[in-house]
């Protein structure tokens, strides 16, 4: 019987996961997950340590006298990872696709981990000058190619320890842990700043978050090298049915085109500008547009993030049922709906200081972002066969993000400084998702329809005998 999700590679085979218990669960799938999310949730953490430090490190790296152009300048900062990331999608996802997955994110982690420890040593631009924002660059830029790699490797790891009709459900466990590497950055920079007081923690306690993934990134090393690797590649191996050049052939084959077109704009799109909207420019609009305090808006901010945190296996679940793509396009099309007024009523409770509703109204934003970015590990992961999974899910990925994510914030942000409109940055995100509806709705819920619909019927060889 055919995978009844769009694309579903043909890995239904019993080498396709691990034994299962009576309850249907694959064999240590706890250790599976554990492993495999660690790497995901330093991800998440890393990059929104940097988000709720960009006034503090504007302020340290860049030169003084501009607080408009510092903040510009910080969140250019932040993009700038998002360029280096599909260097690091080239480097990485292809090997593996050639030697593993394992070795693979064992790699991107021990990258990952060391940029941002480094990052927490850096001097600051009163110490050495001009220096301080290029090796701040740099560093950004080698984390970014470390995470290149590292999700896709992780999430692939995930589909092929899975059985086939629990992979939304258990790949959506991953995005969840973002969430908790968001929560976690938020609450230790919020503890910081309250226990050190803004002169001590503008000295030196922000390299405290930094340099705290040293001791994660050394964990979660040691619980990847005790993982084995994925039943699909030890059979690909076994067989010699591994890709020679998982690159050329993600991007030299019309049917690989497809996929990837699919994948960029009807899921990876629609995930980069809810989850960048709703979380990391949230905190710019509350810091920087509304001038909440940094505190504040940390709690608020959070407090939302814990809302939706438990919604991830709930809609990874639910796409295993009725389709990621309808999934998908029921949260893009309800988060268009709702974030306009929601924006609006965030700034109307901020000005009364009415903070309970404002976290309200970030959970209401949260929920629909996990709604969208739930099913995406397991939709793209289907969009393309095993012997080029890794590098077609990392093009995909690393293009979606260039295009509707990373440089969101820098330009929201650059869109209310032109217009003097507050809420301009959420009409940028309004437009961004029109296309990832278009693909959603005519190309991937029809697809989908059409495979599931195929899946149903009975096999002509099966009623034979054959």
């Amino acid at each position: 019987m055919r995978n009844t999700s769009a694309g579903g590679p043909a890995d239904n085979s019993p080498a396709a996961g691990p034994a299962e218990d009576p309850t249907g669960r694959p064999a240590g799938i706890r250790s599976i997950l554990l492993g495999s999310s660690i790497g995901t949730m330093l991800e998440y953490y890393d990059f929104f340590v940097y988000v709720a430090l960009t006034a503090t490190l504007s302020a340290l790296f860049f030169p003084a006298g501009n607080p408009v152009a510092a903040t510009l300048l910080g969140a250019a900062t932040f993009g700038v990872s998002y360029l280096a990331r599909p260097v690091g999608t080239l480097i990485f996802s292809p090997m593996a696709d050639r030697i593993g997955r394992k070795k693979t994110f064992v790699a991107t982690l021990a990258v990952m981990g060391a940029a941002t420890t480094a990052i927490g040593l850096l001097p600051t631009y009163a110490t050495i000058g001009v220096a301080a924002p290029v090796l701040l660059v740099v560093l950004r830029i080698v984390q970014g190619i470390g995470l290149g790699g590292e999700y896709s490797a992780a999430v692939v790891y995930v589909v092929e320890q899975a059985p086939a009709a629990r992979r939304g459900r258990y790949t959506s466990v991953l995005q969840g842990t973002a969430s908790v590497g968001l929560l976690v950055a938020l609450l230790l920079v919020l503890v910081l700043r309250l226990a050190l007081g803004d002169e001590a923690f503008a000295s030196w306690g922000w390299r405290v978050p930094f340099l705290v993934s040293a001791a994660v990134v050394a964990v979660a090393t040691v619980v990847r090298l005790r993982m084995r690797e994925t039943p699909v590649f030890d059979e690909m191996r076994r067989s010699g049915t591994l890709s020679k050049s998982p690159v050329a052939e993600t991007f030299t084959t019309r049917s690989s085109w497809k996929s990837l077109l699919l994948a960029t704009f009807g899921a990876q799109g629609g995930t980069s500008v809810t989850l960048y909207t709703s979380i990391i420019y949230m905190l710019y609009f509350l810091g920087d547009v509304l001038k909440v305090p940094a505190s504040t808006a940390n709690l608020v901010l959070g407090a939302g993030i814990l809302v939706g945190a438990p919604c991830y296996p709930l809609f990874g679940a639910l796409s295993d049922r009725i389709g990621r793509a309808r999934v998908m396009l029921i949260g893009i099309v309800a988060w268009m709906v709702v974030v306009y007024p929601v924006f609006a009523g965030i700034r109307a409770a901020a000005t009364g200081e009415s903070w309970v509703v404002v976290a309200a109204l970030i959970a209401v934003l949260a929920v629909l972002t996990a709604m969208v970015m739930a099913p995406l590990p397991a939709f793209i992961s289907e969009c393309f066969p095993p012997r080029i999974r890794t590098t077609g899910f990392g093009a995909a990925q690393q293009l979606g993000n260039i295009l509707f994510g990373g440089f969101l914030p820098l330009i929201s942000l650059s869109l209310v400084a032109a217009t003097g409109n507050q809420l301009a940055g959420v009409g940028y995100s309004i437009a961004s998702l029109l296309p990832c509806v278009l693909v959603t709705w005519l190309w991937a819920l029809r697809r989908e329809s059409r495979m599931r619909t195929a899946a149903a019927q009975p096999d002509p060889a099966r009623a034979v005998g054959v």
